[in-house]
This record gives C-alpha cells, sequence and structure tokens, in this order.
C-alpha cells in the first residue's frame, strides 16, 4: 500500500496533506512495564560469544581482511553478544576428562567438572585480548544442544546421560545435574568464582526439540517420546540446575517453528498449551525461534512478520496468564529468514537480503514490546566453519563473514557479507522512547530522543513502495538542524541486484521519505538543543476471560475484557487474533460496551501469502473515553469457519487518575532545608511530600508521608534540600500508614547482643547477630548469603502498598572489584523462612546493589536486570561507612503482571542517590502468598567481599515497614 503521511515539526514544516499518518511527540515518552529506553543489549546482538574463534583469522587458510575484527564489529557499531550453544555441548560430547560418575550410571562425575571447569576458567584468564569485551556479554544465552543431552540413550565419550524416568529420579535430572554443574564451575558464577568468564544471564534448557521430537518423526532420534515427556523432561532439568545453581534464569522449548493454527489449533493444544500447562510453572521465561519463509517450494511466501507474530504472542501470553497468573517474558534466541530456494547455492546478496528485511520488521514488533522480551538474537553467526558441507565445501548460510571470491571460489580474506548492513543502519541508535503512531499497519515505528538526537525508524511490511511525509511535534519551537538518513532496500530486480544502504545528510529538516518494498528507513535528527519530554504514557494490556471461540456466520461471540485501569487521556485498540481459511472475511463487525466500532479494512503485512489460512490480527482502534472498567466486546463475522485466538485491549494513555494534590500557597528556606506549606487544602486531613530531581522521571519519591492538616485546612512541612535542583508536590493522603512492626533499631530491652533469629520479629540465617543493644543498636554479619526474614506476614488488597525501609553500612576498606560485586539484597518473598535467596530468585521480589567490575560505580538491579528509572551511582565509591538508605515500596495490583514495586538507594554520606526506579510485574507464587497467607519482608548479604571489594560485611542500624491502605 502506498503511504501518504502528514508530519508536523512545530515553527518549521507545513501541514501536509493529509493521509495516512506517522506522528512523533518529542514531549512525550512511552514506557511499558516500566521501560523507557532502548537497550541495546537485548536488540542489537549476534549469535556468537566473546571467546567464538570465528573472530580470528586462519579459517579456510584465509586471513581476515581487518586487522581487529572484534573490535570494528562489536566496539564499531556498539553491538551485543548473544548465544553460545557450543561450550557446554562440546564438554558433553568431546571432552574425554568429563567422565561418567563410576557409581550412578548415566550421570557425569562432578569432580571433573571441577577439574575441567578450573581448567577452562584459567585459561579464560590468559586470553586477555577478549576481557574489554565482557560487558557485552553479561546478558548472554546458554543452550544445550539436543545430542547428548537428550536422554535416549546415544553414546558420547564412552557413556549415555541417564534416561530414568522414576519419582526418585525424574526424566532429565541427570541432564540438569550436569548443566548445573557446568555453570557453577565454567564461569565466573556472577562472582561466586574468583576467576573466569561471564555467567550467562539466560539459559535455554534444550535448543530445538520439536524439531527432533514432534515435527519430523522420521529423525533416526525420535525413538518414542511424546511431547508430554519432553514438557517432563524441561521439569527435571530445571530442577536439576537449580540444585546447583540459582542465579542464571532457566527457560524453554527454544521451539523451532510455532504454528498454533495447524491441525485446526491441535498443533497449540498439543504443543504450547501442554507445555505451559505441564511444565510452565518452573520455567522462568519462554524461547522462541522465529523465521520467515520468503521464498520455499520454487517462489512460495510464507510470513511470521507482521500480524503472525502478533496472534502468535496474544495466545501465549493469554494462556499463560490465564494459567500461572503472570505472562513470561520472551527469549527470542533465533529469528530471521529461512532462505530454502537459495541455501546450497554458496552466498548471494539476494540471501542476505532475504534475512534483513526479515530481521527489521520482526525486532520492531519486538522492540513494541521491550518489557517482555529479556533477549532477542537475529540468527547471524560470524563464520561457522562449523556448518560447511565437508562433501561440496558450501559455507554455512547465515554468516556476517564470507571470503572475498565466493560465490565464485572459496578463496579471499575473510571480508563481511551485507548482513553487516543490519548493524550498520542501527550503529547509533539509543536512549528514551518517545510517543509515535502510525494509522497505517503496514508501517511500523518507533522512535527514540539521546540528548538533542531523534531517531525515528519507519519500516514497510509489504512489497510496495511507501511514500512517507515525516512529521515531529514538539512544543518548545526547537529546531532541526540536519537529519542523516539510512535507508537499507533491496536496489535490483526479483533476485538480481544488491542490498543498498544508502545514507544522506540533510541540512535542515525533510518532509519526505521513500521507503522501499520491504525495505527500513532510519532518520538521526540533530536537533537545536535537548529534547524535554514533559509527560510519559503508560501502556497496558488487558486480556479478555475467554479465548478460542469457533465463528459460526452471524452469530456473536462475547468476550469480558475486566478490571482495566483507565487514565484521564489516551488511546486505545483491540486486538483481534484469528484464523480463517483465505477467502473468508478478515473484517467482522465489532461492538465495545453495545455501541459499534469502525473496523479496518486493512490488516498488518501481507493479508494473503502461501500459508495454508491466514493467521493474523485485526487492530481495531477504540475511543478512550469508550471505555470502562469492565468491557463487553462483541465480534460478529458473515460466514463461518476458522476460530477467534485471543481478544485484548491495549491501553496507552497517561495512567494517572485525577490526583489529590494540593496547591502550595508558600515557601521559604530555612539554612539547608525548605519549608513549603498551604492555607486552604483539605481539613483535618493527611498529606504527603513528593520529590523528584528530573521531571523527566517517571515517579515521585515519597519523602515523608502521615503529615496532618488542621480544621481550617492548613499544613506545612520542612524538608531537608539535599539537591541543587529538585521539584516538589504535597498530595493527600487518605489515612496514616499502618505499621506491621514500626521501626525497629535493635536496642534494649526489644533486642540483646547475640543472634537475631528468634528475637522479636525475626526469622535469620546464624550470620546475623545483635550488637550494642544497650547503645546505639544495630546488627550485622561478616557472611555473605545471610537473610533475616520478618516473621510478620504482608497481606495486601489491590492498591495497598508495603514498604520497606532499611538504614545500612558495609564494613571493611573498599578497593575498586577487579569483577562483578553482587552485595546486598532486599525485598518480599513467599516465605517466613530464614533462608536466602538466588541472585536470580525469581519467585521473591526484590533488588539488590551491585558494585560494578574495576570502577567505582554501583547501581541496582532486579535479578541481573537494570531498574527501569534508576540511575547508576558513579564517580563516588561505594566506601565501608557509607550511610545507606535502601527504600523498597511494593504496590498490589490486581494480578501479578499489574503488581510493581519501586527501589531507591541513597548514600546519606556522600548525597549520590540512584532515584527511584520501577520494577511491573511479580511472580504468580508471591503474588498468591500476599493475596493469602502473607509473603514477607526480608534482607541479606550476597557477598559484598567478593573479587578483592574489601569488603567484609554489613552493618544494618534500623530498618522500617509499613502498610499503606
Amino acid at each position: 500500500m502506498k503511504v501518504y503521511t502528514r508530519v508536523i515539526f512545530t515553527g518549521l514544516l507545513p501541514l501536509c496533506a493529509a493521509g495516512v499518518t506517522v506522528e512523533v511527540d518529542l514531549n512525550t515518552g512511552r514506557e511499558a512495564g516500566g521501560v523507557t529506553t532502548f537497550d541495546r543489549s537485548k536488540f542489537i546482538t549476534i549469535h556468537s560469544s566473546h571467546t567464538d574463534s570465528d573472530w580470528d583469522g586462519g579459517q579456510q587458510g584465509a586471513p581476515n581482511a581487518l586487522p581487529d575484527l572484534l573490535d570494528d564489529f562489536m566496539n564499531g557499531r556498539d553491538v551485543y553478544f548473544g548465544r553460545d550453544t557450543g561450550g557446554i555441548s562440546w564438554q558433553r560430547r568431546g571432552n574425554a576428562y568429563v567422565k561418567e560418575d563410576a557409581s550412578k550410571p548415566g550421570w557425569v562425575d562432578g569432580s571433573t567438572l571441577v577439574s575441567e571447569g578450573l581448567k577452562s576458567r584459567n585459561s579464560y584468564d590468559s586470553d586477555t585480548d577478549v576481557h574489554a569485551y565482557e560487558f557485552r556479554a553479561r546478558t548472554d544465552i546458554m543452550c544445550a544442544q539436543y545430542s547428548g543431552f537428550w536422554p535416549n540413550g546415544n553414546v558420547y565419550n564412552d557413556w549415555a546421560i541417564s534416561t530414568n524416568d522414576s519419582p526418585s529420579e525424574p526424566l532429565g535430572s541427570a541432564t540438569g545435574d550436569f548443566i548445573g554443574r557446568y555453570l557453577d564451575n565454567y564461569y565466573d558464577n556472577f562472582g561466586e568464582n574468583p576467576n573466569g568468564r561471564p555467567s550467562p544471564a539466560y539459559v535455554e534448557i534444550i535448543n530445538e526439540p520439536d524439531w527432533h521430537l514432534l515435527d519430523w518423526t522420521s529423525d533416526p532420534d525420535y525413538g518414542s517420546a511424546t511431547a508430554e515427556d519432553l514438557w517432563r523432561f524441561h521439569n527435571g532439568v530445571a530442577d536439576g540446575i537449580r540444585a546447583h545453581n540459582t542465579n542464571s534464569l532457566i527457560g524453554g522449548f527454544v521451539t523451532t517453528f510455532p504454528d498454533h493454527d495447524e491441525d485446526d489449533f491441535q498443533e497449540w493444544e498439543d504443543e504450547w498449551k501442554s507445555f505451559i500447562d505441564i511444565a510452565g510453572a518452573k520455567m522462568d521465561f519462554w524461547s522462541l525461534h522465529l523465521y520467515d519463509f520468503p521464498s520455499i517450494g520454487g517462489g512460495q511466501r510464507k510470513y511470521r512478520k507482521g500480524a503472525n507474530m502478533e496472534a502468535m504472542f496474544d495466545m501465549i501470553d493469554y494462556y499463560s496468564e490465564k494459567q500461572l497468573g503472570v505472562r513470561r517474558p520472551y527469549v527470542i534466541s533465533e529469528y530471521g529468514a529461512q532462505t530454502h530456494d537459495y541455501n546450497n547455492q554458496g552466498w548471494n546478496a539476494y540471501r542476505d537480503w532475504l534475512r534483513l528485511k526479515s530481521c527489521n520488521a520482526m525486532m520492531l514488533a519486538f522492540m513494541d514490546r521491550p518489557h517482555m522480551m529479556l533477549k532477542t538474537v537475529p540468527f547471524t553467526v560470524v563464520k561457522a566453519e562449523w556448518g560447511r558441507n565437508s562433501s561440496t565445501g558450501e559455507p554455512y548460510g547465515p554468516r556476517l563473514m564470507r571470503q572475498e571470491n565466493e560465490p565464485e571460489s572459496y578463496t579471499g580474506d575473510w571480508i563481511y557479507t551485507d548482513l553487516v548492513k543490519f548493524y550498520d543502519q542501527w550503529a547509533n541508535v539509543k536512549g528514551a522512547r518517545l510517543d509515535v503512531t502510525s494509522d497505517d499497519p503496514d508501517i511500523q515505528v518507533d522512535a527514540y530522543a539521546d540528548d538533542e538526537k531523534v531517531y525515528l525508524i519507519i519500516n514497510n511490511l509489504v512489497d510496495e513502495i511507501s511514500t512517507v511525509d515525516l512529521s515531529l511535534f514538539d512544543t518548545y519551537s526547537n529546531t532541526v538542524q540536519s537529519v542523516l538518513e539510512k535507508n537499507l532496500y533491496w536496489d535490483g530486480v526479483g533476485d538480481v541486484g544488491s542490498v543498498a544502504l544508502i545514507e544522506t545528510n540533510h541540512v535542515g529538516g525533510i518532509a519526505q521519505v521513500q521507503v522501499g518494498r520491504e525495505g527500513c528507513v532510519i532518520l538521526e535528527y540533530t536537533l537545536s538543543s535537548p529534547v524535554q519530554i514533559e509527560q510519559t504514557l503508560s501502556e497496558s494490556k488487558y486480556y479478555a476471560d475467554s479465548y478460542l471461540k469457533v465463528i459460526h456466520a452471524g452469530l456473536t461471540n462475547s468476550f469480558h475484557i475486566n478490571s482495566v485501569t483507565l487514565g484521564q487521556s489516551g488511546r486505545a485498540e483491540l486486538r483481534i487474533g484469528f484464523a480463517r481459511a483465505y477467502g473468508l472475511s478478515q473484517q467482522p463487525s465489532v461492538k465495545v460496551n453495545g455501541v459499534s466500532v469502525a473496523v479496518p479494512g486493512d490488516l498488518m503485512g501481507f493479508e494473503e501469502d502461501d500459508r495454508f489460512q491466514y493467521f493474523g490480527m485485526l487492530h481495531v482502534p477504540v475511543d478512550h473515553a469508550q471505555l470502562q472498567e469492565n468491557n463487553t466486546v462483541d465480534v460478529v463475522f458473515p460466514d463461518s469457519g476458522g476460530h477467534i485466538s485471543t481478544v485484548a485491549l491495549r491501553v496507552i494513555d497517561d495512567g494517572q487518575t485525577v490526583p489529590p494534590y494540593i496547591d502550595i500557597d508558600y515557601y521559604e528556606m530555612l539554612g539547608t532545608s525548605i519549608v513549603l506549606g498551604f492555607t486552604n487544602g483539605p481539613s483535618d486531613s493527611y498529606f504527603a511530600l513528593l520529590s523528584k530531581t528530573n521531571l523527566t522521571d517517571l515517579t515521585w519519591f515519597t519523602n515523608q508521608t502521615d503529615l496532618p492538616s488542621d480544621a481550617a485546612g492548613a499544613g506545612a512541612v520542612t524538608n531537608p534540600a539535599v539537591y541543587p535542583q529538585e521539584f516538589f508536590r504535597l498530595m493527600e493522603t487518605d489515612a496514616p500508614d499502618i505499621p506491621i512492626a514500626g521501626n525497629i533499631e535493635f536496642t534494649a530491652p526489644d533486642y540483646m547482643d547475640g543472634p537475631l533469629d528468634g528475637q522479636q520479629f525475626w526469622n535469620a540465617e546464624s550470620g546475623w547477630s545483635v550488637a550494642d543493644a544497650e547503645g546505639s543498636g544495630r546488627i550485622e554479619t561478616g557472611s555473605g548469603g545471610q537473610a533475616a526474614v520478618l516473621d510478620e506476614p504482608v497481606q495486601l488488597t489491590a492498591g495497598e502498598s508495603y514498604s520497606l525501609r532499611i538504614l545500612l553500612e558495609f564494613t571493611g576498606s573498599y578497593s575498586t572489584p577487579t569483577n562483578y560485586v553482587y552485595a546486598f539484597l532486599g525485598g518480599l518473598k513467599d516465605s517466613s523462612a530464614g533462608e536466602s535467596v538466588g541472585t536470580g530468585d525469581t519467585v521473591a521480589a526484590d533488588a539488590n546493589i551491585q558494585i560494578l567490575e574495576d570502577q567505582d560505580t554501583y547501581r541496582l538491579l532486579s535479578n541481573y536486570a537494570t531498574v527501569s528509572g534508576a540511575s547508576n551511582i558513579a564517580g563516588a565509591p561505594l566506601n565501608a561507612g557509607d550511610l545507606l538508605q535502601f527504600d523498597y515500596v511494593l504496590t498490589m495490583g490486581v494480578d501479578a503482571a499489574s503488581t510493581v514495586y519501586t527501589v531507591r538507594l541513597q548514600n546519606l554520606t556522600d548525597g549520590t542517590d540512584t532515584g527511584a526506579g520501577t520494577v511491573s510485574g511479580v511472580d504468580a507464587a508471591l503474588y498468591s502468598a500476599l493475596n493469602g497467607g502473607g509473603a514477607y519482608g526480608f534482607f541479606q548479604t550476597i557477598n559484598p567481599g567478593a573479587n578483592n571489594s574489601g569488603l567484609n560485611g554489613v552493618w544494618v542500624h534500623s530498618v522500617m515497614c509499613t502498610i499503606t491502605p
């Protein structure tokens, strides 16, 4: 479809003719699940590791054309590593020193993994050239290959993995034991080992098992296994891993080609639904491989990009939430295109183009749900000599590098293929997400701002050239100084031509850009002054109470979407997934709360390809004002056949009800404090003081609360003025906080010197003890992995909040650590047992303090992920003796996914501050505890003295916890 868009840049560009509209609001940000920025480590990745020998020259006797390929590619284009499947597989199948346990057939001899792991870590330490790239490998994926790890009796290194399946040894236990021991011994184990390469953040249980076991029954490895066996294997492996290592997140089932609608949705029933039912509770994430088939069977096209992927994701999300109470995030560890018609023909540019256009389209879809994506990796490998055909010499397909004289001969230096143009085009993109819209579903858009730079991405899903008029809105009369256009398209006819990435520098603004057939354009604007984001829109998605309904002609399928939270203004769309034979209507009539809504006639991407039927998504705009807390959606098709797979409501709005703010009538400075007051506020009520240091921050942090106003409606508050720039707001509150344990200061007569465990309010591990109870009082530990748990249950209803404030300091003598240090952790967990949790534990809702390697910088993390909105504290080391204030506030939602918590760390000694950060969604088990018998506040040391940090313990001076109704 040809696109004519209207774009406005206030004070700069004229209003163009109306048509399909793409709009970017420079003053409005977007957040989804607390994510507000473009995370390059999540999206700009390659299917390789920093220890991959492919980065070196010498393969096929040829050098790299570039003297330092690793630096040119990774640093020159700001790329992050993605996935490693070879390391663990070689240890299982190729390392003869990794032995079977003589006393337990089918299980690895753990001592051999200890010794071989030490060799591996020491070898890594000696390879100093790659250490500078470790920060690009901190969120890597590790995956075990099918061969050697699936229990089918196949022998490698004179032994086969155990095939036992009994109550005492569930299927997969031996595989999980191997992987868990491997994680413990071959990596730095997140600072628990003194050396070694960075541990993987994500562990996939087994690579593409459905290919062997479910889809291709002619595979010699198929055997008699069922889908249920595979799911139980996932459970056994997950338990086996966690028996040794709880640091990395675990997921599956690394599905090859998820065709939910195959055989009238029987594949969905047999595979993904069954997997979630049986193994979902033990998975931390879902893992998928997504590929377009742009040329198969002599030119047929079978696409996932566009509406098909949207419908696929919504089915998994809906059922995950229904069955588990939470939507699991995703690891997309391979994606792109399979180029069947062009395989085994040598390298050619058109084959690269088929992959490039799929990667851009799919990545825009991943970026549209950034809070649900843990890691996404295009299947681009470096040289992949392991995949070269030993008979014909034909090299593997999706390679970053080729030899200069390919395809005529396999000779010459190693040079980039056209797949590098994906990374060239995205090399500069970063920043805060901006609000951007397109009312043509064939045009994908996204936008980001970083100081005076704006990056606008426009991708065309269909094979017609699109002309797009560019439009930016700004309320500050900001002007465009220049635009760098990077335009990627196929320059040719049919499969003859070349991949074009044309860079054009425009002086001043441009009013229009042309996007090629299935092409992508990235525009880098340079503005006269930094972008000012004044407000941020929040995105929420709500699923109906039912799914997978059969379509009958003229009959209404009704769906109920309840517990919707609406802000004051915004926009919304219905997402109606459906599968129907080609030729049947793709445009139903739709009512929302009894009122008909206009249904677009255009679907997202290709509306018909060579799949056996259409399975995709219809996006229906809905007036925000038409929505209410509980909604009914009626869908009627004019003809029979097929299914409505899911119905969901996506709401993007200001996320706020009318706030009870109080006008500040006066203020004054008293020394280093500020006094704020009002004379015409609520009478005989309570109010709180909120602040933030940057108006673009999502969260106002509560400084003081439970402040009274008098009968005349007057009140005042005095607060330290800590920062050179700080913004304040007064807000009425309903009632004072209800304390659970109030403020605990560890002083006599409530406490006495000695073990903390069993004293008032506490279950604690043996390392914690009370000290100086007759004086100022504190609890202290000199050990790592020591938990202190409040023994009073925390029970919340929707809208209630639990807060935990901890005043602490580290002991010892700080020294810049040689590797990452995980020092301290606090939050809520589902058990009152005085037992510590793993840093990567997903049931607990917590945050931890991490000190970065080789620099005097520290920050807050949730598991191993950064906390949206919380900044690093840099340039001021975390010295022993610094008084720290750790603040944690969890607000109960209507379900696990809508429950959020904010965290903040302040160094009260030097005045530095992370600011408040937000984590969205909690584990279903924790939500059930909060909603039932209770969860429990806790904190613990992790390993503050790791990696020569010089810190050797923690003192906690006081703990305050409250529930706010």
